[in-house]
């Protein structure tokens, strides 16, 4: 019982100690960007041997140098063999961070309404053209799928998933108090 309570103060502490936000601040064009834990980010960082990678998750724990994406799955199922929904967690050395990009919740929240609804409207359309005698059964299962790509590309194009700033085009990750220009000066 001891060790339960003493592992949940730990935790706790640990959680309490770290920072909870990422500030992205272009001194430039006078412009903030926070991250928060929860808040989804699309991050290009310098990967192994110095290649460019990208990574998109929601972020689950910020420190002072790191940034976590997605949660670590290798804790509860120990013995599962690496696939692909275990490259889903990262975590990110605020230093290797090239690219960034965030999405609010709003956005995300009308992406995956429109994915579904997508999804959703593509049957209701493959049955109703099923119920006419005009269009053939072959013609209407292509016309289905190509209503269902149509509005998942237009997903992707309103709601692109890559990164929009550049640390090299003047960002500064977490800066300090004296890097920071009050408004209206430039």
């Amino acid at each position: 019982m001891y060790k339960l309570i003493f592992l949940f103060c730990s935790i706790f502490l640990v959680n309490t100690s770290q920072a909870q936000q990422v500030i992205f601040y272009n001194p430039k064009l006078n412009k903030t960007i926070t991250v928060k834990q929860g808040a989804k980010v699309f991050l290009g960082y310098r990967g192994y041997n110095g290649n460019t990678e990208f990574a998109s998750n929601t972020v689950t724990g910020i420190t002072d140098s790191t940034i976590t994406l997605g949660v670590d799955l290798s804790f509860w199922f120990p013995n599962k063999k690496p696939n692909a929904s275990t490259n889903n967690y990262k975590t990110i050395l605020l230093r290797d961070i090239t690219h960034f990009r965030k999405r609010s919740i709003g956005g995300e929240l009308v992406k995956n309404t429109m994915q579904i609804g997508a999804a959703i409207g593509s049957v209701y359309l493959l049955s109703d053209l099923y119920r006419s005698s005009d269009v053939s059964r072959s013609s209407a299962v292509f016309i289905s799928i190509g209503a269902g790509l149509l509005l998942n590309l237009t997903a992707k194009i309103i709601f692109p998933e890559n990164a929009k700033y550049r640390i090299q085009d003047g960002w500064l990750i977490n800066p300090r108090s004296n890097d920071l220009v009050p408004l209206g000066r430039n």
